[in-house]
């Protein structure tokens, strides 16, 4: 697993070497493939690896993860991706995983293609959502699509994230976030700052955050408001109770600040939500003059 404070997951010695060099690690894309590999000390592959991982990041909006999934299909430039089908490219990356991807990969294939054949730095993934839905609404997936979701694969699996030399070392430090994540199921309604989760865990604030981040790729507390939107979910979903106790009995004292967080998280108000579950409210139970 790739380290997420290091764009490029490059070692000690590939670091040293830039720094020697005064290269900056967002300006590898500038070097051709003879200069890294000369720089470096590093074999043909490896400096296309790395050239291809810091131009692709220079889409907006693109990570380290998208990059490695667009070298793993072959692809080392934004050039190559110039004139390529995304939906193509997304049924043979999950061929190629042997399971079916989330569909913010599939948005992020649609820019990347677009990017290379227009070179718009306007757009996010996010603006081809829209697009991808209308798409597969119209065209759907292949038969043949894998039936496993990418989060069943091992090596997506938060355990198998932990960077760490030895098993054992491993183990302990999986151990150690299953004590932090316990510690934010406990205060949900509460709350927990970095300091009790990292002293939960017996890390020092930064390892632990930089260990939680690199596991399930959210920081602490963006994990924990997902623990609680879940919570005000079920809520929801599964009670009566008024909005505003929902959002207080999770945590979220300020009503106006709890609807903003849940618009952006789901894209809709809490009473929308509701209602698109089938959730009859008070105000609907009550019956009508006649």
């Amino acid at each position: 697993m790739n380290d997420p404070l290091n764009r490029l997951d490059i070692t000690s010695a590939e670091k040293r070497a830039l720094r020697a060099n005064k290269v900056k690690r967002r300006e590898i894309h500038h070097l051709s493939v003879e200069q890294l590999r000369a720089m470096l000390g590093v074999s043909d592959i490896r400096a296309m690896e790395l050239r291809a991982l810091s131009e692709f990041q220079t889409i907006p909006s693109i990570g380290i993860r998208f990059a490695q999934d667009l070298i793993s299909l072959g692809f080392y430039s934004i050039r190559e991706l110039n004139g390529k089908d995304p939906a193509k490219l997304v049924d043979r990356l999950e061929r190629q995983l042997g399971a079916w991807i989330d569909p913010c990969v599939e948005d992020q294939m649609r820019l990347c293609t677009h990017y290379a054949a227009h070179l718009d730095d306007r757009m996010n993934w996010w603006d081809f959502t829209n697009e991808r839905k209308a798409f597969r609404q119209q065209y759907g997936y292949p038969a043949s699509r894998p039936k496993r979701p990418w989060y069943q694969l091992e090596k997506y699996k938060p355990a198998n994230r932990i960077k760490a030399q030895h098993e054992i070392t491993k183990k302990d430090l999986n151990k150690k976030l299953t004590r932090a994540l316990k510690c934010m199921r406990e205060n949900l309604k509460s709350g927990v700052t970095l300091a009790q989760l990292a002293d939960a865990a017996n890390l020092s604030p930064f390892h632990f955050h930089r260990l939680f981040k690199g596991a399930y790729e959210l920081t602490p507390l963006q994990y924990f408001t997902r623990l609680r939107m879940k919570e005000v979910c079920k809520l929801l979903t599964k009670t009566k109770m008024p909005i505003s106790l929902v959002g207080s009995t999770c945590g979220f004292d300020d009503q106006s600040s709890f609807i903003r967080l849940f618009k952006k998280e789901f894209k809709q108000t809490p009473l929308a939500y509701r209602k698109a579950k089938g959730v009859a409210t008070r105000q609907s139970m009550v019956p009508k003059n006649r």
